[in-house]
């Protein structure tokens, strides 16, 4: 009897330590759904403090881990040498995929200053496809470009590319934020940034350049004129290629709550926005902060914009506008969430079709941070990759022809924060962005 003792509590005392070691040094898996309630039953103050300490111990026992690939990753200059290639599985259905990981010569995210900080607003990352290139563009504004077929190489051979962003926006007396995303098309370069003016207010526009190897020249392509006095993450600034010569924009909640159901106000909305004059069209209303945008057209010329989501705490989402419906659809924020609020409150209504809103294709609770999203279409079904950014994975969301209702979920997971992903016709795989180092990814599946 003793022995079963000592063995028991040998036990609780080996996965105790076990966890709190995973924890302390960040190496867990953040969709823990033990972790999660030990941490909502900690009160607040407690575990605001108990986090700085965390931090402390997590920098002190990773230190050296990372001096030595940030080294490396400027003694490889603008090489883009190949970091690792490993084989991984799918969490569900253990489909099996090809991992190859590649420096980018950017600054790395520090989350020791707070996820919401001001100072990783440049620490965010995207790409785009220019013909047989990839092109790149740092939180800072700094731009290379390579061979897309390089991923299957050993190193990207980058390049720098020149441009007047950051000189053009002071002369127009912006100061630059950062970031939010970037779209190549017809040899046009369209930027989503975040702005401060002069008089301290922040803002969310698009700029614009003529896609030139010697120096891309900005100009001002669309202002939300949306200003507020104080920063927000909650941006959206997703950019995507539209019908009818026009692209599409998400603007995030930005900090307003009551306006985002005002049809008039550009809070929280999809909008469209023509290229040869800059008026817009609304398409959605409702979102809180959109970090994924994709417009799908099928065999049969069935039209889909479909968004995801970060929810509050919970109620991230998947959201899919059927164009075929021909109205401005409603997905239901402030109002409908699956989430709370993160001081515990709940003030939401779960069921968005009974308050007159469209229902989320998905939703994840907890949250897992979600990011960009690609599609792939097969003969009898679409699969929709979801990255995100808590959860260091991405999300396959198997559904019908026509993203009416998800068959499965499966999640493959990377551990690191994925801030952007798209799909290479070339390669037959994903190319995704990693903020961790940062640096670049070329997925595939090889079943």
């Amino acid at each position: 009897m003793k022995k079963f003792i000592y063995i028991f509590f040998g036990l609780i005392l080996f996965i105790t330590l076990f966890t709190s070691y995973k924890v302390t040094s960040g190496n867990y898996d953040k969709q823990n759904l033990f972790i999660i309630k030990v941490k909502d039953v900690i009160p607040t103050q407690f575990k605001n403090k108990l986090r700085e300490y965390v931090y402390k111990i997590r920098n002190s026992l990773t230190e050296d881990k990372i001096k030595k690939k940030q080294q490396a990753k400027i003694d490889q200059g603008l090489n883009g040498e190949l970091i690792q290639s490993k084989n991984i599985k799918s969490e569900v259905n253990a489909v099996k995929y090809n991992l190859r990981e590649f420096f980018l010569p950017f600054k790395r995210l520090d989350l020791s200053y707070g996820w919401q900080a001001i100072q990783n607003s440049k620490r965010a990352h995207y790409f785009d496809f220019l013909g047989d290139e990839t092109v790149v563009v740092s939180g800072e504004g700094n731009f290379i470009f390579f061979d897309t077929k390089n991923f299957n190489s050993k190193k990207l051979d980058q390049k720098r590319l020149q441009s007047n962003l950051i000189q053009f926006l002071e002369s127009e007396n912006y100061t630059f934020i950062g970031l939010r995303d970037m779209l190549i098309e017809n040899n046009k370069v369209y930027l989503s940034v975040v702005l401060k003016d002069s008089d301290e207010n922040y803002t969310l526009s698009i700029v614009s350049a003529e896609f030139n190897y010697q120096k891309l020249i900005f100009e001002f392509f669309f202002k939300t004129e949306l200003l507020i006095s104080e920063f927000s993450i909650g941006t959206g600034g997703r950019i995507v290629s539209f019908k009818d010569d026009k692209l599409l924009f998400t603007i995030g909640h930005l900090g307003f709550i009551d306006e985002i159901q005002m049809p008039n106000h550009l809070s929280g909305k999809i909008i469209s926005i023509k290229k040869k004059d800059g008026s817009f069209d609304l398409i959605s209303t409702g979102h809180r902060n959109h970090q994924g945008l994709f417009y799908y057209i099928d065999e049969y010329k069935n039209q889909f914009v479909i968004n995801s989501e970060h929810g509050p705490k919970g109620g991230d989402e998947i959201n899919v506008n059927n164009l075929k419906d021909n109205k401005v659809q409603n997905f239901g924020w402030p109002i409908s969430s699956y989430g709370i609020n993160y001081d515990g409150t709940n003030p939401y209504k779960s069921s968005h079709k009974e308050h007159g809103f469209k229902e989320p294709l998905k939703y994840f609770t907890p949250s897992i941070g979600i990011s960009e999203i690609s599609i792939k279409s097969k003969k009898d079904f679409n699969e929709i990759y979801a990255s995100s950014l808590r959860a260091k994975s991405i999300y396959i969301v198997k559904s019908d022809k026509i993203f009416s209702q998800v068959i499965n979920t499966d999640r493959l997971i990377l551990d690191y924060r994925i801030r952007d992903i798209k799909y290479s016709k070339s390669l037959n795989g994903f190319i995704v962005i990693f903020e961790n180092t940062p640096s670049i990814g070329f997925i595939k599946s090889y079943d």
